[in-house]
């Protein structure tokens, strides 16, 4: 499955139901590299070379459930909603 946020699609994607976290990127996580917290709350995910490379979206169960919905802020500044997000998380249970 992917999640799509805007114009990004993240085919690689984990959920750690027991923190309510969820990693999605273009490739496989990795750990080197750099993070911006976004005004929602959740990370963007930069590679050593600054190239953005995945997500981090802190309890995006909890607001899914309390909103309807999961929007993050991407690079560019623009607010887009997280699609797929629903079918992730129901395949983790």
């Amino acid at each position: 499955m992917a999640l799509r946020a805007g114009p990004f699609t993240f085919g690689y994607v984990t959920y750690d139901e027991s923190s309510d976290v969820l990693y999605a990127g273009f490739g496989p996580q990795r750990r080197q590299g750099a993070r911006e917290q976004t005004p929602e709350g959740d990370f963007l995910r930069y590679d050593e070379g600054g190239r953005f490379v995945g997500i981090t979206l802190v309890n995006p169960r909890a607001r899914l459930e309390r909103d309807g919905f999961v929007y993050l802020t991407l690079p560019s500044g623009d607010r887009a909603r997280v699609q797929g997000l629903e079918l992730e998380l129901r395949a983790a249970r």
